[in-house]
């Protein structure tokens, strides 16, 4: 299919297979990085990083200079790659893929399809099959699996329209299928070995700059999530999951995932998460110590799940509907930090009164 990406293209899209050819053919050495247009490239690479550190998404605005923009994009995987911390490095391929996604709401089809087949080599058309009205596109089975975006009923492939092989999208899907290609994408540079060659110190500055931002998030990160407020605080679903597991009852597969993912995110080993495991009937040590380590972000894709809404807890039967305690909450850790939060308050009050 031929199209013709145009340099605002290749700025929304700076990982893309254009926008890569485009780079070489821009020569832009190692030592242009100390010119006055270097410096303004790493500002921008540098504030790339920043928003994503702070804001969890990058602002979908450009650099009055595209060039500048389409560079900043490279430059700024590689300060991330070098501070060498996998969870900067999954905060930045998310605000990045999240970046795209905004763009490529409001791209015709034409040019999602091109960006799929060209840049990500999906097997994807469009459908043309009226029986099928709003789904606009047709994409190869494995393509589809690869990159499902979460764990929902939603987007299980027994809930899929599939035919001869080819899972059935709308542009939305499609959408969110190319922001999980482009996370991943992202993901695979900054697990490579980054050997920075910097001996003119040209990089030096931001890298530092950077790992001081990310240093103070991070530790306010770790001090929040590390504060244990006691299973008083867990949220009715995973009270439930937790003493069937503790009793010994063979809970389904999509719980397992959901306890164990919402334990790890509260600061539980992977030994205290299989010490609760490890009175299932059909407990096995090495496969249980292997999936644990893999929601844990220890294996694979080196990604730390997190637990699944509660919408999706509803979806999947897991929700323990308790509107009273659950008012307005959307996520399990959302109750776990509010409801210690409020525990811990009170119980400091309560110390005040003579």
């Amino acid at each position: 299919m031929d199209f013709l990406f145009t340099r605002e293209d290749l700025a929304k899209y700076p990982f893309s297979k254009d926008a890569r050819e485009y780079i070489k053919e821009l020569n832009f050495d190692y030592k242009d990085f100390g010119t006055p247009y270097g410096q303004k490239i790493l500002e921008r690479a540098y504030s790339r990083v920043s928003a994503a550190i702070e804001k969890r998404i990058i602002p979908p605005l450009f650099d009055e200079d595209l060039d500048v923009e389409i560079l900043s994009f490279p430059t700024a995987v590689l300060l991330v790659g070098s501070i060498k911390d996998s969870l900067l490095s999954t905060r930045y391929a998310i605000a990045e893929s999240k970046r795209a996604s905004l763009f490529l709401r409001n791209e015709p089809s034409e040019k999602i399809l091109y960006l799929a087949s060209d840049t990500f080599d999906w097997k994807i058309a469009f459908n043309e099959d009226n029986r099928f009205q709003g789904y606009v596109f047709r994409l190869f089975f494995k393509d589809y699996l690869t990159h499902i975006p979460e764990h929902s009923p939603a987007w299980k492939l027994s809930n899929r329209i599939l035919e001869y092989g080819e899972v059935l999208l709308t542009k939305h899907d499609a959408v969110r299928l190319l922001e999980e290609a482009v996370k991943m994408y992202i993901l695979e540079r900054l697990n490579k070995k980054i050997e920075l060659e910097d001996s003119l110190g040209l990089f030096s500055p931001w890298i530092e700059k950077l790992r001081s931002s990310w240093s103070r998030y991070k530790a306010k990160i770790e001090k929040w999530k590390t504060v244990d407020y006691g299973e008083e605080a867990y949220p009715p679903c995973i009270a439930a999951l937790l003493n069937d597991a503790k009793a010994g009852k063979n809970i389904p597969h999509v719980g397992r995932f959901a306890l164990a993912a919402f334990l790890l995110n509260i600061g539980k080993t992977v030994d205290e998460v299989l010490e609760i495991f490890r009175h299932s009937p059909d407990f096995n040590e090495n496969i249980a110590r292997y999936q644990v380590e893999h929601i844990a972000g220890l294996r694979g894709s080196r990604i730390r799940y997190s637990p699944f809404k509660c919408e999706n807890m509803k979806s999947y039967g897991l929700c323990r509907d308790d509107r009273k305690t659950c008012k307005n909450i959307k996520h399990p850790l959302q109750y776990y930090y509010r409801k210690g939060i409020m525990r811990k308050r009170k119980h400091v009050e309560e110390k005040r009164v003579p």
